[in-house]
């Protein structure tokens, strides 16, 4: 006999949906509230957590990104010691996310099409990973757990652990400390 597991901790989340099944394009939107269940939640914090202690992954907080983008020849604490260009930013989270902003100069790049699309749309391995010239990818997501996987992913590929971060806390801890966001639109067109 089976039983029906009814989990007791819910947490209220907010998607994005269409106002209308009929719009094929999505464009219209508003806001939803659906619970999901705790435990998933930690299981996907948890695996995010295992994946930062076997690689470890680095990451970046907003200041030293943003310090990073208004000086090119900084240094900060948590980048390359001699930074040539800004670093990349890849934006991970899912195009209903981006709508809702994008960080200046990122790269919309959903995590579900990464390893497919991370040479075509921003560069290859060997362009990062050179001494000389390399430069630092920054990838975020809403929160920090997404990118995570990510940045693992990118490391995967070949990219240099050294030159990969994670920013932490994501897009949400961004705009949380004041910096500047771009229009998804405007990012595509860079």
């Amino acid at each position: 006999m089976f039983s029906i597991l009814k989990p007791t901790n819910f947490a209220k989340l907010h998607i994005l949906v269409p106002k209308t099944p009929s719009n094929p394009y999505f464009t219209n939107y508003k806001t939803r509230q659906f619970s999901q269940s705790t435990i998933v939640f930690n299981r996907f914090s948890e695996l995010a957590k295992k994946i930062k202690e076997s690689y470890p992954i680095s990451e970046i907080t907003p200041q030293e990104l943003h310090s990073s983008l208004n000086s090119s020849s900084s240094t900060t604490s948590n980048l390359s010691p001699t930074p040539k260009q800004p670093p990349i930013i890849i934006d991970v989270r899912e195009k209903d996310e981006q709508l809702r902003g994008i960080i200046p100069t990122a790269i919309p790049l959903p995590r579900g099409i990464l390893e497919r699309d991370v040479e075509r749309k921003v560069t290859s391995v060997k362009e990062v990973n050179d001494l000389e010239n390399g430069r630092d990818i920054v990838v975020y997501c809403a929160g920090g757990l997404r990118s995570i996987m990510a940045a693992e992913s990118l490391i995967r590929l070949g990219y240099k652990k050294e030159n990969v971060k994670s920013l932490i806390g994501g897009y949400d801890n961004w705009k949380e400390s004041g910096f500047e966001v771009a229009d998804y639109e405007t990012s595509k067109k860079m």
